[in-house]
């Protein structure tokens, strides 16, 4: 018999209101669910000093893994103000592919400060071509090699809702790959 998709584990993006992402996350860890978080050091002054604090990459924004059927369930039992991103095309909640995920977490885990995540708009994916990283911090990282900014970077998407840049990759660590692997395209997603 075959499983049910509702009950299959997915990545979904949530958006919530502007600093309630840490908050959202506690609640999710306490019931089991897992969600990721993307996290940097920034610098804040303070008056006089200049602190670095580790701080939300994307405001207003965090990744869930979960079943489409418990993803239901927690929206519906919950306060805590989060609204699903929604897929333009299905007018379902956004499912982001495993690997598209794991590539991105692996982006911002380097912690480079370098590393820039930037709005789908902002950057043209379509000339670049499908590349996996062989050497480096970025070994593994499977995604569009593009020009930014006068850089070759290795861009990873995830659909309508952000864009994982690494810092410059040589050319030596770049090996292209099957154009047919899964990266999106860029629309704008509605919000429910």
């Amino acid at each position: 018999m075959a499983e049910n998709p509702e009950n299959k584990q997915r990545w979904y993006a949530l958006r919530v209101t502007y600093g309630r992402e840490m908050l959202v996350k506690g609640y999710l860890d306490g019931i089991g669910v897992e969600s990721y978080i993307p996290m940097h050091f920034a610098r804040r002054t303070y008056g006089e000093r200049t602190r670095k604090v580790w701080e939300p990459l994307i405001h207003n924004l965090l990744f869930i893994r979960t079943s489409a059927l418990r993803l239901k369930e927690i929206k519906a039992s919950t306060t805590l103000p989060i609204r699903y991103i929604m897929d333009r095309e299905t007018k379902a909640p956004t499912v982001i592919p495993d690997n598209q995920m794991r590539d991105f977490m692996a982006v911002v885990a380097t912690r480079n400060e370098h590393v820039e995540i930037v709005a789908p708009q902002d950057v043209d994916l379509a000339g670049g071509d499908a590349v996996r990283v062989t050497g480096g911090v970025f070994a593994g990282i499977e995604g569009r090699y593009i020009r930014h900014k006068g850089h070759s970077k290795v861009a990873v998407a995830i659909k309508d809702i952000a864009t994982a840049l690494t810092a410059y990759v040589p050319l030596r660590y770049i090996e292209k790959i099957n154009q047919q692997i899964l990266l999106p395209t860029h629309t704008q997603s509605a919000q429910r």
